[in-house]
């Protein structure tokens, strides 16, 4: 009986000690296996790893491909649409020379401040131009290289971004419209100006900067100042300053 326990106490060792072993082995072997892949990507510039990943994510992947073609379309339709607006412009600005260009580069960081074109100074861009897009007013072009241009926008956080505009049909009003936060503000309206929500503001032409009647939005609120001689306009852009695509640079001094 005790050769019998002895016995069976000696197997589980060797059961243990073989399955300890086993394992032991089993470690070295992926070690090795991923200095092994490890080396291949540094040495022969194999993405190995890619392709663990491509075989994990390939379900995802697929479903992600299969919506591709759908988004890709309705991508397309947008920018028709908004090119065939750009045309439009044409005959609400017919007295401009016009030079359309594309959107290439945005600064995450300053989103709201200036944007780069796919247009330059061998295109005919010359810095100081008006900037719009198919609603209204986007900024003037500040630098320029051969190829590509800087639009200033209207929402640019520079302190000294202020122009002159006016109240459509007040003629009593021509203001300085300024950036605060990222918001066009009309600071020191009279009260005692039949000023409303909904009221259009276009530029004035009073200063070289932007020439006159050009659409740059509207009055989305009307506060009062500190102490409360005066009103405040907020003022919501109309042109698409959130996600621009496509813009056109106006001439200077054609109209």
């Amino acid at each position: 009986m005790g050769k019998l326990i002895i016995g069976d106490s000696m197997k589980k060792r060797r059961k243990r000690k073989k399955s300890f072993v086993n394992k032991k082995y089993l470690y070295i072997f992926f070690i090795l296996l991923l200095l092994g892949l490890a080396y291949f990507e540094i040495s022969k510039g194999i993405y190995i790893s890619g392709y663990f990943k491509d075989i994990l994510f390939y379900p995802t992947t697929k479903i992600e491909n299969s919506l591709f073609p759908i988004i890709f379309n309705d991508e397309l339709k947008k920018e028709n649409d908004e090119l065939k607006k750009m045309l439009e412009i044409e005959n609400t600005l017919s007295n401009y020379e016009i030079y359309y260009a594309t959107v290439i580069e945005r600064n995450n960081d300053y989103w709201y401040d200036t944007v780069t074109i796919n247009k330059g100074i061998k295109d005919g861009i010359e810095k100081g131009m008006a900037v719009v897009d198919s609603y209204g007013l986007v900024g003037s072009i500040t630098s320029l290289s051969n190829n590509t241009s800087v639009v200033k926008l209207i929402t640019n956080s520079n302190k000294y971004n202020e122009f002159s505009v006016k109240i459509k049909g007040i003629k009593e009003i021509n203001k300085v419209i300024s950036t605060s936060n990222n918001k066009l503000q009309i600071e020191g309206i009279s009260k005692d100006l039949q000023v409303k929500v909904g009221d259009k503001i276009i530029t004035n032409g009073l200063s070289n900067k932007f020439p006159s009647g050009l659409l740059i939005g509207e009055i989305i609120s009307l506060e009062e100042d500190y102490y409360g001689i005066s009103n405040k306009a907020i003022v919501k852009p109309a042109a698409n300053i959130e996600n621009l695509r496509f813009v056109a640079v106006l001439k200077r001094g054609t109209l």
